[in-house]
């Protein structure tokens, strides 16, 4: 009974960590094709827990580096917003 509930929880945390995943990716595309930083960031939040998980789980220097996609797509939304606000004055 005990191992019926283990499994079950972590299939749904599977399933939670995946929807996150496929949700940031498909911001990300989103945010790139319209060129919304908004889009951007709410990409980085998303990706932000799955990628903090293997960051903090992980033994290796690749399981460190995985952190750097959020950061990257934050890195990304800053510039992208500071592209559309200063615009030069014509």
């Amino acid at each position: 009974m005990v191992e019926e509930e283990l499994l079950m929880g972590l299939f749904v945390m599977g399933i939670l960590l995946w929807s996150l995943v496929i949700a940031s990716v498909i911001l990300f595309i989103y945010g790139l094709w319209k060129s919304s930083w908004k889009a951007l960031v709410w990409s980085g939040a998303a990706i932000l827990v799955p990628m903090m998980l293997i960051f903090l789980g992980g033994q290796g220097i690749w399981f460190r580096l995985s952190i750097l996609v959020p950061i990257a797509i934050f890195a990304a939304a800053y510039y992208m917003k500071q592209k559309t606000t200063h615009l030069p004055l014509s």
